[in-house]
């Protein structure tokens, strides 16, 4: 567990956005400073923070700032850069560590991370070299989807290969940047866990079920589909890789499930997810007070699921929809942001079982689940 710290200290969160807008809302509550390092002027969690510094997260310059004015280190995903955040401050100032770093940065190193834990995983294959993607091909087989081995190569630069002809045109991507080959599954459900840990406690939060369109997160419902037999599998591998892990604070784990059941690791999230604002509203327990407890050595609650519930984020198209809802649904749950950030303005949560909850969306000829 984390030294002790008590109210009163300076929180440094490194990153921007809705995640760290929430994570300082979330801090403040706590009684904690914040100071918030995000790249550009206007991010909406300077909206919540003590103290906004502006500049890129793998700046050193920019972090050192950070570090010189602040008790406790965070960051909100894995895109900044661990060497010289751990160059800049203490083991007390950086609870979390940079190990977790190591393992979500870096897709093909994910995978062997997950594959030393004896996890499942879909077929995959590391792609260096034009020759390789041939190679790639004949173990994976199609249809595959090639992805930049580092994250941050985003989804445009992901590329899904269907039929020999692909190969080609898949190959000519590879004098950019190394990639990793994986299996693609068409339309399988997806689930995702929050974990956290402080030292040897470990509290896994309920599984969620996410619905995604076009890569972009449409819903999370709690309790997630698939029965006892799935949450449990979802449980059992969420332990066991908290143990491995060198880490202190929350993180994320998203599957994918065939319809034959079959459960396979699609990756591990460093922090709160956008997925796991579904369980304050259903658990009564926040993602991000959870993350912040096991940073200051405090605590860490149990997490169980008291109603079952749907969140949706609302994106600048759902504006005039959510505002209509607003005005005669006092059940339904609405948060705001006070600026968009990447496309989002708030969330919704709806409280009853599945059915209820479609029958309730569809009937606003808007939101559909």
């Amino acid at each position: 567990m984390s030294q002790f710290i008590q109210p009163g200290a300076v929180l440094g969160i490194v990153g921007g956005g809705v995640l760290a807008y929430r994570m300082a809302l979330t801090a403040r509550q706590l009684g904690l400073k914040v100071v918030v390092l995000a790249p550009t002027d206007g991010d909406v969690a300077f909206d919540a923070a003590d103290m906004a510094l502006t500049g890129s997260v793998t700046d050193a310059a920019a972090l050192a700032r950070l570090a010189e004015v602040t008790s406790v280190i965070t960051y909100v995903d894995e895109n900044v850069n661990g060497d010289v955040l751990t160059s800049l401050t203490t083991a007390r100032q950086l609870p979390s560590g940079v190990d977790i770093l190591a393992v979500t940065q870096d897709r093909y190193l994910e995978k062997v991370f997950l594959d030393d834990l004896n996890m499942n995983t879909l077929p995959y294959a590391q792609v260096v070299s034009p020759a390789d993607v041939t190679k790639a091909v004949e173990s994976v087989g199609f249809p595959a989807v090639l992805k930049p081995i580092q994250k941050s190569g985003g989804q445009a630069a992901q590329m899904l290969l269907k039929t020999p002809a692909d190969v080609a045109r898949a190959q000519a991507l590879l004098a950019t940047q190394p990639y990793v080959m994986e299996a693609w599954l068409s339309q399988p459900a997806e689930f995702a866990v929050m974990v956290a840990k402080s030292g040897d406690t470990v509290r896994v939060a309920p599984p969620v079920q996410n619905v995604f369109a076009a890569h972009q997160l449409q819903a999370s419902i709690a309790p997630a589909g698939g029965g006892a037999a799935v949450a449990q599998e979802i449980t059992r591998v969420a332990q066991v890789i908290a143990k491995r892990l060198d880490y202190c604070g929350v993180f994320g784990i998203e599957f994918f499930m065939t319809p034959a059941q079959t459960l396979y690791v699609k990756r591990i999230f460093p922090g709160p997810q956008l997925n796991g604002h579904v369980l304050a509203p259903t658990t009564g327990v926040s993602e991000y007070e959870l993350h912040l407890r096991a940073l200051l050595g405090w605590p860490l609650p149990e997490v169980k699921l008291l109603r079952p519930g749907v969140l949706l984020p609302l994106r600048e198209g759902d504006r005039a929809a959510a505002i209509t809802q607003l005005a005669i649904k006092p059940d339904w749950q609405f948060r705001f942001y006070p600026a968009p950030a990447s496309g989002l303005i708030g969330q919704v949560a709806l409280f009853g079982n599945l059915p209820q909850v479609q029958a309730a969306l569809n009937a606003t000829d808007h939101f559909h689940l």
